[in-house]
């Protein structure tokens, strides 16, 4: 009872505070109801510079000039948000704690726009694009005023008639007319666009790739209407790629010739070789190496070359895949691939090698990867049988990706989404027949800036008539830092069916160093509905320039014997 009655005193107190603005000076305490929002953070940075101007303590003459000229200090401060015919009812009152300036606001009704003429003269008085922007302009009558959108309607248009070439464009009529006896408001604007401009000849300053894949990232040609936009796109374009380490566009639009205006694009390719070290360890695995080279500059069409090495008392393997860019470097890219591995599962064992070829696009942000993978594999289970298999198989893969993070190394919020398809027909250069799905999700949020939120899940399932038909490689297995942690890596399966819940609280503790505790909950069987693995523990994080390194230690809460593990890894979070 004695809570509720703490909780009941405090919310009203608390409301009081939130609504309560204090400025610098100590004897002056100002409290402002009647308006929320951007308005009342307007008119609460209006009577901070007021107040400010008297001094950081005032007298008590300065606090009632101030009280005195704070009512049209805030009829001011709402006007840009349409309320011209504001009141206030300020009360002044004094106690131990100093003076109290309270200000009662009533906006009253907002002031309506009657009438938007919107024009544009000139040569480009006639674009089609100008004209469907005046038709659809932001702003229309009967809409309340807003200083604040017509600012932003007015940006708007200038981009657009600069876009369409016209770079020299000037405002011939600009006018805000408020009538206060009619409460009324008529917006005009007109633009003379002036000449127009076009693209130039486009030279590239590098070295090491030919100029005509460097074209290939254009946005525009030479003799296309000069756009700032279609420019700025070109710039970031080439800052995304994975081509270079710096990027400068000089338009000269001092010195067009004959309305046109030349780019240099200055370049300074990435290095021609990258090099990637992974570590981790666990309890029941070991040590685990990731060994990485990217080989850049192979050809002067951008075709590159990327090795990784994995090595565990687990997984062994070396994988290559040769890149070349399709016509648009940014969205398209051709794959090919090999990749040899030995894989060691709790009941099994597997020698297998795989040749693939691939096509990638990018649309909107999403990665669609489609391969045609053959694969060749030697392998035994021991449990609960010895069953030695040969496969070759000839299945088609297909996945779709999104990946979304304000930090692609240490993110505070973002998400990672992966859905994947496979499938063989055993008519077609297999000796088994198969489809296998598989969704898997990351998602991280933050409350504030001293903690965050992992969550993680993965589901998937696989249609095919005898399990023990299908390679290893290609069946799911639980256990594991990216399954369920501490229990060792493929404790359970193969199976059918993969179901994978995680949840981690990181929390930060000092300088780069995080504190975590997570649960982990997860399986591979060929039961949906079979008993779960359970995990629980904590962490300790050093975000470091590669990376979180990562130090769990945890119990496991299921299992044949339950017992204390660690596991260590270094690595992006997504």
């Amino acid at each position: 009872m004695k809570k509720i009655l703490r909780l009941l005193i405090m919310v009203p107190l608390l409301l009081i505070y939130l609504n309560t603005w204090a400025a610098e000076s100590p004897n002056l305490r100002i409290q402002i109801d009647g308006i929320e929002g951007p308005a009342l953070e307007n008119v609460q940075e209006r009577l901070n510079v007021l107040q400010a101007s008297f001094g950081k303590t005032l007298t008590d003459e300065e606090v009632h000039q101030f009280y005195q000229e704070a009512p049209s200090n805030i009829r001011k401060a709402l006007e840009p948000f349409a309320y011209f015919k504001a009141t206030t009812k300020p009360t002044l009152t004094h106690d131990k704690n100093g003076w109290l300036a309270h200000f009662t606001i009533d906006p009253g009704a907002p002031l309506l726009i009657t009438q938007v003429n919107v024009s544009v003269t000139g040569p480009g008085k006639d674009n089609e694009t100008i004209q469907k922007f005046i038709q659809h302009f932001p702003i229309a009558a009967q809409q309340v005023f807003s200083a604040e959108d017509y600012d932003k309607a007015k940006n708007t248009f200038f981009e657009t008639v600069n876009n369409q070439g016209y770079i020299k464009a000037t405002l011939a009529k600009k006018k805000v007319y408020i009538n206060l006896k009619t409460y009324t408001a008529i917006i005009t604007l007109c633009i003379d666009t002036g000449e127009r401009y076009y693209f130039g000849s486009i030279s590239f300053d590098q070295t090491v790739f030919s100029e005509s894949f460097l074209k290939r990232f254009l946005t525009f040609h030479d003799g296309d209407p000069y756009s700032p936009g279609k420019l700025l796109t070109f710039q970031q374009n080439l800052n995304n790629s994975h081509f270079f380490q710096e990027v400068t566009v000089n338009p000269d639009v001092q010195k067009p010739k004959n309305f046109q205006v030349p780019v240099n694009v200055y370049l300074k390719a990435n290095k021609s070789q990258q090099y990637n070290f992974g570590l981790g360890y666990g309890s029941f695995t070991g040590p685990r190496v990731t060994l990485g080279m990217n080989l850049r500059h192979l050809t002067k069409t951008g075709h590159h070359l990327n090795v990784q090495a994995k090595m565990s008392s687990v997984l062994t393997g070396l994988a290559a895949q040769y890149v070349i860019p399709g016509f648009n470097p940014l969205t398209d890219e051709y794959t090919i691939g090999a990749n040899v591995q030995r894989f060691l599962p709790k009941n099994g064992h597997s020698i297998s090698k795989t040749l693939s070829v691939g096509y990638v696009k990018t649309i909107h942000h999403w990665k669609n990867s489609i391969n045609l993978n053959y694969l060749r594999e030697n392998s035994e289970i021991t449990d609960p049988s010895m069953i030695s298999h040969n496969s070759r198989i000839l299945y088609l893969s297909y996945n779709l990706s999104h990946t979304k993070a304000n930090d692609i190394v240490n993110p505070t919020s973002g998400h990672k989404i992966d859905f994947i398809i496979k499938g063989a027909n055993v008519n077609i250069v297999s000796n088994t027949s198969f489809i296998q799905s598989e969704i898997k999700g990351k998602y991280i949020f933050s409350s504030n800036n001293n903690s965050k939120i992992i969550l993680r899940g993965d589901l998937g399932y696989t249609v095919v008539k005898d399990l023990t038909t299908l390679p290893i490689t290609l069946q799911f297995f639980s256990g594991g830092l990216d399954t369920v942690r501490i229990f060792p890596y493929s404790y359970e399966g193969p199976g059918r069916y993969l179901k994978v819940l995680s949840a981690e609280y990181q929390h930060h503790i000092i300088g780069k160093w995080n504190g975590a505790v997570f649960f982990d909950t997860g399986t591979a069987s060929d039961h949906f509905y079979g008993p779960l693995d359970r995990s629980a523990g904590i962490g300790i994080i050093y975000q470091s320039v590669v990376g979180p390194l990562k130090l769990y230690l945890g119990h496991e809460l299921t299992g044949r014997n339950p017992s204390f593990g660690i596991d260590f890894s270094i690595g992006p979070e997504l």
